[in-house]
């Protein structure tokens, strides 16, 4: 038996480590006796009476010489001082001949006078020539000097031997080992001997066939029923591989044989010696077969793999190992894994697990076969003599296995069945539940649908009503704002009008009369975009067309920005391309609309420095159409990607904060839009934050070759209407009358309205000193270098609005006592709550009085005044000697105290190092200093010294100690400043007190 069946069971390979089973050989060798053969010592002739039936092997008399001789098949080649050798060794017991690489083997014999003809047949490991008398009878594989050339061939056939009787001959063989195979692995299933050569009567020769049928029947049995088994597995795994692997392992084993028993089998078929190394190699896989078959065992009864298991596993490494006989008892290791076998069966079995028994009875069966073979081998009944008991054990060993696996596969899929069975069952009568419940749901359904179908119908008629009442809605909506619209015209006519004629004198208010007219004709601009959206909401405008010269029409237009574009510092710039002469038709009106809209809009979003290109230019098509396509480009602060879908929506602006550095109301683009919708011409927009917005149109041109009945362009519709003119105007600067500054209070006006900004600056600048600025970043740096007395803010402003300035203003202690106003359009409650939350002193909305803004400041003026007199009179004021200072309740004073309490005795303490204590300027000390106290610095450091020396005054110092302990270098100057501010001198003072 070879290892191969060892995969077989669980106990398949549990043998007594003291018997060692080898493959049988073909042929047995025999000891002829000196009747049979005659010997010289050492033997240099075998004589050759007659033959045994049973074969005889050439294994003495043979010499060897390494080389490649060219006269070793010579009769006449004296070889008496060749070396003995016996080539039916293995080769790894040869080492002469392995090392010489190639070389020559010869035998003599004398044959009998009655010996009959012979047979030879052949089994070799190695490449050979055979030679009789020095004629070349056969050649087996390769044989050559150069070793890469050797191809070793083992033939295992018949093969004639002409040995003529009463005769000499010389049996002489050219030799040679094929490098590269190893001829000492122990485990080779093939004959490893050098050379074996039987000689036989022609008329005994046994039949040697150059495969074994028996052996390949049995081969394919073996394969077919692994290969049948592996698919099997393999099918219910994929069928039931989401709950366990056992099929999966099982299925793994059985291809492991299937390899095994292929390779044996080829083996049968193959002469090459290097071709079964191959197959050898293959075979090895056979060595796995106990681990697949151990994990199967654990995934069939869900055993925790644990180190037994790994161990078991790694056990099967000793059965590779071949390196020599006095380490091959290691290869016994391997065993343990049958032991782990036997253990689980047994723990299987122990826990009634489902199918255990059978398995464990199969393994002991198993068992109980190889304990037969064993006592058969005892008793010497060896598998020549019954070689069909030796292959019933081997079938029934062979199949104990899966026959029990499949069982216990098999109980556990009808458990599965019977289970799924049960459960089908369940499902039938739940599902037969179901469709009750679902009949009675349905019929429920029916009277729900029947009653929602009376709410929708309901519900229609409701909507209809409500899209009726909105329609009417929107109807007076329009008409609204159409008649409020037209309303709104008539008092501003009769404030423009008037204004108008008023500038025409040499007035003296004109600053004032121009900012009226300016901002009066911005109003007119907003309220004749609401009516042309009005209009258009309501498909009551209509396309007028007119005729003239489209570049005529163009630089006009492009004039009156021109002018604005250059008081801007901002480079614009037309280009007009070449426009047949003929006459062009279009609707000039709402041309011009779309251009001062959009030139306004790119002309309001570029800085200073920047550059406004607008090319024109003809698009013409096949037909009568043509087209014109207008590019607008500047280089502004762009639109993000997100926002440019919604720039044509109305009354949509890309920055609503109350930071956003422009104004506007979200009309000008979405009347853009629907007047190019209306020209049926088309609008799209590229734009690149930080980079600047591209607008391309398309407006439909026609061009007449002769004068039609239609209206012709004039001056007044090519020239933008006044009220562009004026706002696009920059505002006239204002002029800050003069007056003694240094006796007023300081105000800080931060508005980003430049008209605004100038007129309140104007009214205000003739009663304070007022500083102004365009943003709340820009208010803040002021409010820190100047600290001013009372701050006046918007609240929408760019990069810092008017909540967050106010909130800097009071979280600060240098800047905590500078009154906040501010001054917004916003008048909601909440806003005007979030003012105040953030420290506002007051609150003012737009529209506003000017008398009520200066009535708010003066209050707040009068409110720091009176703080400012009650700080003099805490300083100046004379105390009980029991009664303690009094303490200020601004933060700033107490730290200022602070200060001075630690330094008043110093003479040389200066202002400068108070105000580098308090970590401010000396402006912006005596700036706080003022405002709180309404004393200068020194002035505050003076009396502050002349407060405390009330103190030593009352403890009994005299005029001089107490001047030089408060820090005064001169009681003279001191006794005068005490008067001044006490009225008294000092020695009076203390005699006052002593009374």
């Amino acid at each position: 038996m070879t290892t191969s069946t060892r995969w077989l069971s669980c106990l398949l390979m549990l043998v007594s480590p003291w018997v060692r089973y080898t493959q049988a050989q073909p042929y047995h060798s025999h000891n002829l006796t000196s009747t049979s053969i005659n010997t010289e010592k050492p033997p240099t002739l075998i004589s050759l009476n007659h033959i045994p039936t049973d074969g005889f092997l050439l294994k003495e008399g043979w010499r060897f010489q390494a080389g490649d001789n060219p006269d070793g098949a010579s009769p006449q080649l004296n070889d008496r001082q060749w070396r003995s050798i016996d080539p039916t060794k293995t080769l790894r017991d040869l080492p002469q001949l392995r090392q010489a690489g190639i070389g020559w083997l010869r035998l003599h014999l004398h044959t009998g006078p009655e010996l009959p003809p012979l047979m030879i047949k052949v089994f070799q490991s190695v490449a050979s020539e055979i030679y009789l008398d020095g004629r070349l009878l056969y050649r087996f594989g390769i044989v050559s000097a150069y070793p890469d050339q050797v191809k070793a061939y083992d033939p295992r056939a018949t093969f004639s031997l002409p040995l003529q009787p009463s005769s000499e001959h010389v049996l002489a063989l050219r030799i040679a080992c094929q490098p590269g195979l190893y001829y000492n692995i122990r485990s080779q299933n093939w004959h490893t001997d050098a050379i074996e050569y039987w000689l036989f009567s022609s008329s005994s020769t046994p039949t040697l066939k150059p495969y074994d049928t028996e052996q390949i029947g049995t081969s394919a049995f073996k394969v077919g029923i692994a290969f049948i088994l592996f698919i099997l597995h393999l099918s219910l795994f994929l069928a039931y591989r989401t709950t366990q692997r056992t099929n999966l392992y099982a299925a793994g084993m059985y291809l492991m044989l299937c390899i095994t028993f292929l390779a044996r089998a080829a083996d049968n078929y193959t002469h090459s010696l290097y071709d079964r190394l191959i197959i050898h190699y293959a075979s090895l896989i056979d060595f796995w077969v106990p681990a697949m078959a151990l994990l199967t065992f654990y995934s069939l009864f869900d055993f925790r793999k644990g180190w037994l298991c790994w161990l078991a596993i790694g056990s099967i490494s000793f059965s590779f190992i071949t390196a020599s006989d006095s380490f091959y008892w290691l290869s016994w290791f391997d065993r343990l894994i049958l032991f782990e076998f036997i253990r689980l069966s047994l723990m299987a079995t122990q826990r009634n697990l489902l199918g255990a028994r059978i398995v464990t009875v199969g393994a002991f069966f198993n068992l109980g076969l190889w304990v037969t073979i064993l006592i058969l081998t005892a008793l010497h009944i060896t598998a020549a003599d019954h070689e069909w008991l030796i292959n019933f054990f081997y079938v029934v060993s062979f199949l104990c296995f899966p026959l029990t696996l499949s069982l216990r596969l098999a109980l556990e899929h009808g458990w599965v069945n019977r289970q799924l069975r049960a459960q089908l069952d369940e499902v039938e009568l739940l599902s037969a539940r179901n469709l009750v419940q679902q009949q009675e749901r349905q019929q429920l359904l029916a009277q729900q649908n029947e009653r929602l179908e009376q709410q929708v119908t309901e519900r229609t008629q409701e909507l209809h009503q409500q899209a009726s009442q909105l329609r009417q809605l929107d109807q007076v909506k329009s008409r609204f704002v159409t008649n409020m619209t037209h309303e709104f015209r008539t008092p501003l006519s009769l404030i423009i009008s008037p204004v108008e004629k008023l500038l025409q004198e040499n007035r003296f208010d004109r600053p004032l009369l121009t900012l009226i007219q300016r901002n009066a004709r911005q109003l007119l601009r907003l309220v004749n975009q609401l009516l042309d959206l009005s209009k258009l909401e309501g498909n009551h405008m209509a396309v007028s067309l007119m005729q003239g010269e489209l570049t005529s029409f163009i630089y006009p237009i492009v004039d009156v920005f021109q002018r604005a574009a250059e008081q801007k510092h901002v480079t614009l710039t037309c280009i007009v391309g070449q426009f047949p002469p003929q006459p062009q038709v279009f609707d000039s009106d709402k041309w011009e609309k779309i251009l001062t809209n959009l030139l306004a809009n790119a002309l309001k979003f570029t800085p200073t420095g920047g550059q406004i290109s607008l090319t024109i230019n003809p698009v013409w098509e096949v037909g009568e159409g043509r087209r014109v396509q207008i590019q607008l480009t500047d280089s502004g602060i762009g639109i993000a990607p997100d926002q440019l879908p919604h720039i044509f929506n109305r009354f949509y602006q890309v920055d609503t904060s109350s930071t956003r550095a422009y104004g506007g109301t979200g009309i000008g683009l979405a009347l853009v839009k629907e007047l190019i919708d209306l020209l049926e011409g088309t609008i799209t927009v590229e734009s690149e934050p930080g980079v600047g917005t591209t607008f391309r149109l398309t407006l439909p041109l026609q061009f007449v070759s002769t004068s039609l009945d239609l209206p012709a362009i004039n001056d007044s519709v090519v020239k933008p209407s006044a009220d562009w003119e004026w706002s696009l105007a920059s505002p006239a600067p204002v002029t800050i009358p003069s007056g003694k500054e240094s006796f007023r209070a300081q105000i800080l006006l931060i508005e980003d309205n430049d008209e605004l900004r100038g007129f309140l600056v104007n009214e205000l600048s003739g009663l304070y000193h007022v500083l102004q600025a365009a943003d709340g970043e820009t208010g803040w740096s002021l409010i820190q270098s100047e600290l001013p007395d009372i701050v006046i803010t918007d609240v929408m402003m760019a990069r810092l609005d008017g909540y967050a300035l106010a909130h800097l203003v009071k979280s600060h202690a240098h800047t905590d006592h500078i009154a906040v106003v501010i001054l917004t359009a916003k008048a909601a409650q909440e806003n005007r709550l979030t003012g105040l939350e953030q420290g506002a002193d007051d609150y003012l909305t737009k529209p506003f009085s000017m008398g009520e803004l200066l009535l708010r400041i003066q209050n707040l003026l009068s409110r720091q005044r009176r703080l400012q007199e009650r700080v003099q009179a805490s300083l100046t004021s004379i105390r009980p000697a029991e009664e303690p200072p009094e303490m200020p309740a601004n933060p700033f004073l107490v730290q200022l105290y602070q200060v001075l309490g630690n330094q008043f005795s110093n003479p040389a303490f200066s202002v400068e190092e108070l105000a580098d204590k308090m970590a401010l300027s000396r402006k912006q000390l005596t700036r706080k200093v003022k405002t709180l106290t309404g004393l200068s610095t020194s002035e505050l450091l003076r009396n502050y010294r002349l407060q405390q020396a009330t103190t030593y005054l009352r403890q009994g110092l005299s005029s001089s100690e107490t001047a030089y302990q408060v820090g005064f270098e001169s009681p003279a100057y001191f006794t005068k400043c005490f008067r001044e501010v006490y009225g008294r001198t000092p020695i009076e003072f203390t005699r006052q007190t002593n009374l």
